[in-house]
């Protein structure tokens, strides 16, 4: 491709991209959740309390000692037998039994409010989007390497090559990733799934599947056209045909299943590591977790702050990936004139 089609070719994409709204709107929503997690440890250096915003140490509650009564007159300093025994099952009038004061949600202090263990929201929604963006990442550039040669391999040398190839592209179309990485997280290798290795297996499967089955129609319409056969009688060898006919053609399609692979990869993360099945300290999905597995430490019950942001969360950030991508299918799609 020439200097000039290559200039003209951008131009053209970047104004099919920016004439859709949704992939703009998407582009903003990613760099919003950038520049939150990159805040995170500059706001914990400078302005917040590492004992109070501390994602995963810090609190900010109050223990008060309460005299377990049959019959409570001051509740500052009083707790009736029964709500006692929720806190501890063998709890006696005359006893005293340690209870924790959350303080309010929505506040300056804590404006998305505190989990069950007084550790303030909006820090550990933050400090988990940079695991986010490396499951991301590395699952979107994974599922386009993996992808793309599968489907040139496949579409280009055709016969038992093609035909192994198709086979497992099926097999792993029809083996949700989620599901496999809850089989791997529940076995032995449970300590090795970092966010990185993740993104990387969901990136495989994701890429030799669905992704490699599309792109190798691609490929195949592509080493259909006239042009092929003129650059085969031209002389060039099948190096040549790949990395210069071939490959251009590809890399939008390619593009297009890299971003929504980090859709997927961000949802089936959060949903791996809501079943507990994740070496990943802190993410969305653990934060769920921790938010209905973790004992009530008031009468408010499930702390819906911590378990409604993290939902957020992974929804808003899979979803700009995925408008992201729809400005990248207009850009890879042909447009009739």
């Amino acid at each position: 491709m020439s200097d000039l089609r290559r200039r003209s070719w951008l131009a053209e994409a970047r104004s099919r991209f920016l004439s859709n709204r949704l992939a703009v709107l998407g582009v903003v929503m990613i760099a919003i959740f950038f520049i939150g997690a990159i805040s995170h440890p500059i706001l914990m250096a400078t302005v917040w309390d590492r004992d109070v915003y501390h994602p995963i140490y810090g609190h900010d509650s109050i223990v008060t000692e309460l005299t377990v009564v049959e019959t409570v007159t001051d509740p500052a300093t009083e707790i009736d037998v029964m709500n006692a025994r929720l806190k501890d099952p063998f709890a006696a009038p005359g006893d005293v039994v340690k209870d924790i004061a959350l303080p309010e949600a929505f506040t300056l202090a804590h404006p998305l409010g505190v989990d069950n263990l007084g550790r303030d929201v909006l820090s550990m929604v933050l400090a988990a989007a940079a695991p986010s963006f490396v499951v991301g990442l590395s699952a979107a550039i994974t599922t386009a390497i993996v992808g793309v040669i599968v489907a040139t391999a496949g579409a280009y040398f055709r016969r038992g090559t093609d035909a192994v190839l198709t086979q497992i592209s099926d097999a792993l179309l029809v083996l949700p990733a989620p599901l496999l990485m809850v089989i791997l997280g529940a076995g032995p290798l449970r300590d090795y799934i970092t966010p990185i290795v993740f993104g990387v297996l969901y990136g495989v499967v994701s890429g030799a599947g669905a992704a490699a089955i599309v792109l190798r129609s691609q490929a195949l319409t592509i080493l259909s056209r006239p042009f092929i056969d003129a650059a085969r009688v031209a002389g060039a060898g099948a190096k040549e045909i790949i990395l210069n006919h071939l490959l251009p053609h590809l890399v939008p399609v390619a593009a297009l299943y890299m971003l929504l692979g980090v859709s997927g990869a961000i949802v089936a993360d959060g949903f791996v590591s809501f079943l507990g099945f994740s070496d990943t300290r802190l993410n969305w999905g653990t934060i769920i977790f921790f938010a209905l597995s973790l004992p009530p430490s008031n009468s408010d019950g499930i702390p819906w702050e911590a378990l409604g942001s993290a939902a957020a969360a992974i929804t808003l950030f899979s979803a700009a990936f995925y408008l992201v991508g729809l400005g990248v299918r207009d850009i890879a799609r042909p447009r009739n004139n």
